[in-house]
């Protein structure tokens, strides 16, 4: 039920603004069937809406007589004013990224990897990005690999044993340069 969804997002969203300073930032992904009650949802929340921006999915299932369902939105927002001057440049309202193909996909709602590393620059430089729904852990990994901190939210074991997985292997990759970086130090 629609209005279920909004009440229930509106929830969230309330305990996602109290968590973050004056200033930040959301993104939700959405798709067209949820998009008036997201916008009305994260309003209702306080937060002040300031857009859509739009992820074609390049590939999707095509339905015969219909147009095809290759888009997701972005709808964002502030927690209050958004200053300019957050070091934040210009980022597109249109991204374009393939859909994680199924055979690929860890959650039904997986996200690629590229596209994350694009959005969460929406974020001020050394922000701290809040995943509620962190499903296979893209945002959260997407923020690490963009130089943020990052704190996921999810509930189901299956998922939370994906992301440990997903993470434990950026922690590597991340660790690398600062080891090598300490052996140079050492004269090793």
């Amino acid at each position: 039920a629609q209005r279920a969804w909004t009440s229930f997002i509106h929830e969230i969203m309330v305990a996602a603004r109290a968590a973050c300073k004056p200033g930040a930032v959301c993104a939700l992904f959405v798709d067209w069937r949820q998009l008036p009650a997201l916008t009305d949802a994260i309003q209702w929340a306080g937060w002040v809406w300031r857009g859509v921006a739009v992820w074609d999915k390049v590939n999707s299932r095509p339905q015969i007589g219909r147009f095809r369902q290759q888009c997701e939105y972005i709808v964002w927002g502030s927690n209050g004013p958004l200053p300019t001057e957050r070091g934040v440049g210009v980022l597109p309202g249109l991204f374009q990224a393939p859909n994680v193909a199924p055979q690929e996909r860890w959650h039904q709602t997986q996200k690629p990897l590229s596209l994350m590393r694009k959005v969460v620059r929406l974020c001020e430089p050394g922000g701290i990005i809040l995943d509620p729904f962190a499903g296979s852990g893209s945002t959260i990994e997407a923020a690490l690999l963009e130089g943020y901190r990052a704190v996921g939210i999810e509930q189901e074991p299956h998922n939370i044993d994906i992301i440990h997985r997903r993470l434990a292997g950026v922690q590597m990759r991340m660790e690398l340069p600062d080891a090598v970086h300490q052996d140079r130090l050492k004269g090793v």
